[in-house]
């Protein structure tokens, strides 16, 4: 009789399929343009099924960006592992279930959340299964510049499941587009050489290193500047008061980073980024 792995097991990876750890931030994304939109007249209802379509457009567009790049992942440490390049999951099987997450979110949305919403849902899959995915990764070095156009149509999903855009929302929306690149990017650097042998173009793996080094510290610093200048602008002093802790340090460890210029103190800046999303959405909400 053949060996079957067992059943929790199987749906782990399906489950790692979906980047958990990384697409939490893209639903949170959606879920704030919404309150932020809707407030004070918030609808408990609405925030979960804008939590259900985002979990299933956004976990799809991951499942499908980890079938397209199986050969890459299989190059690289620190994706050798995930399901694919490990053999424990078939490509068509993780095919078919990548489509069925995002054909589900996007019909969900459709009859839930209008086709304002729907549209930006998307458009936020479009930009990272097709342009980021297919078009741009194994090709230009701009490719997350693209990319980073999913993150505006995660939190523009949200406001626009109940109210028309406005500048407002784009502004904020910006907010995740500037971030993206340094969160990325300082990843990228950390594990450079990976991608190199991979063939993957990101752009810090292919700049000199002194460059490289240069542009994720100004980016985390514009990136912290921004957030904090929305905060104060939106939300006055309490809101700039709640930004200025993380904006105050991540800006301090992209400077320690430009010193030391290591490894470690570029994962550091990576490891704040996500916090520094954080309380801007929090600063937001005060």
């Amino acid at each position: 009789m053949a060996w079957r792995r067992p059943e929790v097991e199987v749906v782990r990876d399906y489950l790692v399929l979906m980047k958990p750890k990384v697409i939490w931030l893209l639903i949170l994304s959606s879920l704030i343009g919404y309150v932020v939109a809707a407030s004070p007249n918030i609808s408990w209802a609405k925030i979960a099924e804008l939590a259900v379509v985002g979990l299933l457009s956004t976990g799809g567009s991951a499942a499908f960006n980890q079938y397209w790049e199986r050969d890459i992942d299989a190059k690289m440490g620190r994706t050798s592992g995930r399901p694919l390049p490990s053999g424990r999951l078939r490509p068509g099987a993780a095919l078919a279930y990548s489509l069925a997450l995002s054909l589900s979110g996007l019909a969900l949305s459709w009859i839930w959340l209008g086709p304002s919403a729907t549209a930006a849902v998307a458009a936020g899959w479009l930009f990272y299964s097709v342009v980021y995915t297919i078009l741009l990764k194994r090709r230009h070095w701009s490719n997350i510049l693209w990319g980073g156009f999913a993150g505006n149509a995660a939190y523009l999903s949200g406001w626009l499941a109940t109210r028309p855009m406005t500048l407002e929302a784009f502004l904020e929306s910006m907010a995740i587009y500037v971030w993206i690149p340094a969160h990325i990017w300082s990843l990228a650097y950390v594990y450079r050489d990976e991608y190199r042998e991979a063939g993957v173009p990101m752009l810090t793996a292919v700049l000199p290193e002194d460059r490289a080094v240069s542009l994720i510290a100004a980016l985390d610093a514009a990136s912290a500047a921004y957030m904090w200048a929305l905060a104060y602008a939106f939300n006055g002093l309490l809101g700039a008061a709640v930004m200025a802790p993380v904006a105050v340090a991540a800006l301090m460890l992209g400077i320690s980073a430009l010193r030391e210029r290591s490894d470690r103190a570029f994962w550091r800046v990576f490891k704040i980024s996500s916090p520094l999303l954080t309380f801007f959405f929090i600063a937001l909400l005060v």
